[in-house]
């Protein structure tokens, strides 16, 4: 069997620098302050395309989409991978396949615009990502195959837009007995409340969230919404805390790990490869500490640069396995 295969949005990421992002705010949902939205009225677009014109600096295009970027990292550090998703029938299209080139087993259909994530990192590179879901929301049964699953050893779930939730509830459904599930529901999942989650929590293995995303979810503080989940049936719940570590409970165990403060030039991507990192090291059958100690030194090194342009290679990966002896 090959190793871990996506399934969530794809999309370009423009990636922005700013002084202030504080133009941002007449485009926050219902004047709430968030750090990840949907934009999909076009004169709002427009107009914060205008805006992303005269306040910011385009740093880098780039391939993005959280489980695009989890198996691309993956294959990149070499394991066998692959990705479901859809792309626009434009240039931004070819680019992504082209980006994706490093995974060897593509189940990407065409239809309309591809998706794009506008990410705007402020003077602290912390990030707001504005997503325009375009072709990620003609995602259909038809492209989401259990038998193409099945041939991998693991099913990685992140976010999408219109119908995938209801999608991905029944491919995880179909799969669940044959093949391992992992879920990074993002911001834009945990708004939806843990009871729309639930068939997904229930036959997840490895659930990769952030602390806030966890407060989000099930309304408690996250350490409270770790037994929650946990009583759903999640096996192991890793908390991504942004900045300082990650934090693993698997039953009545837990690991505190910590992470060395850096200097980071770009954070897009990190807990994506976190993830990889992660899942890589459960392939090896490494303890469950090692694994995430894994994820937060690989995170780390993509950190060192904008997009994709740092994600690990094998000879990373190695360096950071032979690291934690």
């Amino acid at each position: 069997m090959d190793d871990v295969v996506g399934c969530g949005s794809l999309n370009v990421d423009y990636i922005y620098e700013t002084e202030d992002p504080a133009f941002l705010e007449p485009f926050y949902p219902e004047g709430k302050k968030s750090r990840q939205w949907l934009l999909t009225a076009p004169r709002e677009i427009q107009a914060l395309q205008e805006a992303l014109r005269v306040k910011t600096r385009l740093l880098s295009r780039t391939g993005g989409g959280s489980a695009a970027n989890t198996v691309f990292s993956l294959a990149r550090m070499g394991f066998s991978s692959g990705m479901v998703g859809k792309v626009g029938r434009d240039e931004e299209g070819d680019f992504l396949l082209k980006e994706m080139a490093p995974v060897p087993r593509l189940r990407i259909g065409r239809d309309q615009r591809t998706g794009q994530a506008l990410i705007i990192l402020g003077p602290d590179r912390d990030r707001i990502i504005l997503l325009l879901p375009n072709a990620n929301r003609e995602l259909t049964g038809a492209d989401l195959d259990p038998d193409f699953v099945r041939t991998f050893r693991i099913l990685h779930l992140t976010s999408l837009p219109g119908e995938g939730l209801a999608l991905q509830k029944r491919l995880a459904g179909e799969v669940a007995g044959s093949v391992q599930i992992s879920f990074d529901p993002g911001e834009v999942y945990a708004q939806k409340g843990l009871k729309e989650l639930i068939p997904l929590l229930s036959v997840c293995r490895i659930l990769f969230i952030t602390a806030g995303e966890l407060e989000l979810l099930t309304g408690r503080d996250w350490r409270g919404g770790i037994k929650e989940i946990l009583d759903l049936g999640t096996r192991i719940i890793a908390v991504k805390k942004k900045g300082s570590g990650a934090f693993i409970q698997e039953a009545a165990q837990t690991w505190d790990l910590p992470a060395p403060v850096i200097r980071a030039k770009d954070t897009t991507g990190a807990g994506d490869v976190f993830a990889a990192g992660f899942l890589g090291g459960s392939l090896r059958e490494l303890p469950l500490p090692a694994c995430g100690f894994l994820g937060l030194a690989l995170a780390q090194r993509s950190m060192m640069g904008v997009g994709r342009e740092a994600y690990p290679t094998p000879a990373d990966f190695e360096a950071a396995v032979k690291g934690l002896v």
